[in-house]
Order: structure tokens, then C-alpha cells, then sequence
């Protein structure tokens, strides 16, 4: 079977895609990843083959350095990029389509050559037919557990997430047992969170670990002193060490923090900021926390390093998590949708 991804121009969406176009390749199938020409250099870091379609974004956002790993990036939406995948599809022709939301030209794309399309779905989604987006065509895959699903999301198929963020080598200070309970402070961290929250973690004797410059840090601030900065954590090792991770709203984050079972803390100075639905979703759920700067204190820091009911709900989102199928038991659904359409 002939397998084609698509994906914007943004790393977060192009790596939630990765785990499964490993499942399909390792299973025997033939898989490509079609993006924007200047976001194919993302694409080959990952391993697979990159197909360019359509035209750079006028703004530079298709650029890997300008996509800055946040669920957003340049949408794959226009009748160019349509073209481009028509064009292509026509000449390798694709037995199934995987699109992201963030590109919508692969689903009307995959329509036009007669192949199956099926929607990936990211926690960062909205639902399919917002915005003028096709609808799900022939299913979504869906990697939240149930429990945090919206009711018009109850009858996505169920893929478990694998937490993936590129290429990436382990600092040596990573491979020493931590002396002490670890907590990982995301880079979106708001810079208005900051003072706040090194003054509720100086009460505790959890170790941060910051994926902050010094330069972040605000004149006069009081840096804790079981805090250490770094410009650039790899989280998708870092987590395994970690009690409690704090974030801005990073929805890859969010799900990765899941799939260690850790308790999260979401700092949002915006309700409607990007990622605000999934924090709100595991707060009501109780397995994260959510909290405006101004009101942090080391209650909090507490509740997310120590035993606490967080920690029993993380926790149990963990244990619904690891019954979903992994990605590479859904390659049979997969292969009859695309058979069998």
C-alpha cells in the first residue's frame, strides 16, 4: 500500500504524524510526507522521503527555523498546494491519505485522486468542518484518551500517542540520577509567569529544570537555588526523570506529560490563548493544574511535585492511554479503509 502524510509547515504537527508513518513503514508499506518546499528539510530530519508541493509561504513561515514547534504554522490550504498533491498523486498514486487539519488541501486532494483520506487529529485540533475544512472523509484518528474527548469526538478511532520531537542528543547532566524530585519548565513559559513562579518554587525542594535563557529571566529577579537554566531541554527524554512538568499551553507537551503520567501545570495569562482548551479539559478532569501567574504560591508547586489527587488523575489518564492501540495496531484499520472504500 501506497501511504501519503501531509502536513503545514510546523514541527509539532509534522512530528505527531512521524510514530505513525513509522508504523506503516516498518509494517511494509510505502510512505511519503508531502509539504511546503521550504519545510522539506523538516521532513527529511525525520527519515522519510519529502514531496514539495505548492509555494512558500510569502512570510517565511514554511521555513524550519521559523516554525518554532507550536501547533500552529503556515497552513497547506491553498488551490497551489491542492495542485501540487493532484500532480504528484497522479504519478504515484496514493492507496490512502493521512492529512493533518492543518492541511486541508490533502483531504480534497485525496477526494479528487480517489484515494481513502483519513484525518489525523492532534490535540491542538478543533473539529473537522471548522473553518471551512473538509470533514474527516473516511475517519480520524484521534490521540487524546476518551475521557478528555469532546461528545461530537466520541467515535474517533483511538491511536495512542508516541511522544516524539525530532532528532535530538542527551546532554550529559541528563544521564545522572536526579538527586532530588525534578520538575520540567517548558520554553513557552509566559515571561510575565516567570518572577511568579521561581518565588512559589523557592519554597519547594523540587529541582527545575528551565528550558529558559538568562536573558528571560527579569532584571532584579531571584533565581532559585535548586533552579537550572538551560537554552534548549530535550523534553521528550527529560520527562521520563521528571515528577511535574509547567507549560504555557503547549498541546504536544500536554500529551507527552500524559503519557508519562505526570501532573501538569498550564500558566495562562489568556483563556483563549492556543492550548487553553486541553488545560482547561485536564483541569476540570483533575489531572492538571491551571493558574493565572498572579496566583501561584508553593501550594501548587507542591501539589504538582508531591502525592496528590493530580498526580491519582495523571495517573489514570496514563492507564486509559496504554489500552488505546498503538500506532502500529491501527495500520490493519487503516489498510482495510483503504482497501475497502
Amino acid at each position: 500500500m501506497r501511504v501519503l502524510l501531509v502536513t503545514p509547515s510546523s514541527h509539532a504537527r509534522l512530528h505527531h504524524l512521524v510514530p505513525l508513518g513509522w508504523a506503516l513503514r516498518t509494517a511494509g508499506h510505502a510512505v511519503q510526507i508531502a509539504a511546503r518546499p521550504a519545510f522539506t528539510e523538516a521532513v527529511t530530519a525525520t527519515g522519510f522521503v519529502a514531496v514539495a508541493v505548492g509555494t512558500d509561504a510569502p512570510d517565511g513561515s514554511d521555513r524550519p527555523e521559523a516554525s518554532d514547534g507550536g501547533s500552529e504554522g503556515a497552513r497547506l490550504a491553498e488551490q497551489t498546494d491542492v495542485d501540487g498533491l493532484v500532480a504528484h498523486g497522479e504519478l504515484w498514486r496514493p492507496d490512502l491519505v493521512l492529512w493533518d487539519a492543518h492541511a486541508p488541501a490533502g483531504a480534497t486532494a485525496a477526494g479528487l485522486l480517489g484515494a481513502a483520506r483519513v484525518r489525523v487529529a492532534g490535540p491542538f485540533d478543533s473539529r473537522p468542518g471548522a473553518d471551512g475544512d473538509p470533514v474527516a472523509g473516511h475517519g480520524t484518528l484521534d490521540c487524546l484518551p476518551p475521557s478528555l474527548r469532546r461528545s461530537e469526538d466520541a467515535d474517533n478511532l483511538s491511536v495512542r500517542p508516541v511522544p516524539y520531537t525530532g532528532p535530538d542528543v542527551i546532554p550529559a547532566w541528563l544521564q545522572r540520577t536526579p538527586r532530588t524530585r525534578r520538575i520540567y519548565v517548558a520554553a513557552d513559559v509566559p515571561d510575565s509567569a516567570i518572577p511568579a513562579l521561581f518565588e512559589a518554587a523557592a519554597g519547594s525542594d523540587a529541582e527545575l529544570i528551565c528550558e529558559l535563557s538568562e536573558d528571560r529571566i527579569p532584571s532584579g529577579g531571584q533565581l532559585p537555588a535548586q533552579a537550572r537554566l538551560f537554552d534548549s531541554v530535550p523534553a521528550g527524554t527529560v520527562l521520563a526523570s521528571c515528577v511535574g512538568v509547567v507549560h504555557g499551553g503547549n498541546t504536544s507537551l500536554a500529551v507527552a506529560a500524559l503519557s508519562y503520567g505526570l501532573p501538569q501545570l498550564t500558566l495562562l495569562t489568556d483563556s483563549a490563548a492556543p492550548g487553553a482548551g486541553i488545560a482547561q479539559r485536564l483541569a476540570q478532569h483533575g489531572a492538571g493544574l491551571l493558574s493565572d501567574p498572579a496566583q501561584l504560591d508553593t501550594a501548587v508547586i507542591d501539589q504538582l511535585a508531591g502525592d496528590s489527587p493530580v498526580r491519582e488523575k495523571a495517573q489514570l489518564l496514563l492507564k486509559e492511554m496504554t489500552s488505546m492501540p498503538t500506532p502500529r495496531e491501527v495500520v490493519p484499520e487503516l489498510v482495510g479503509i483503504a482497501t475497502g472504500r
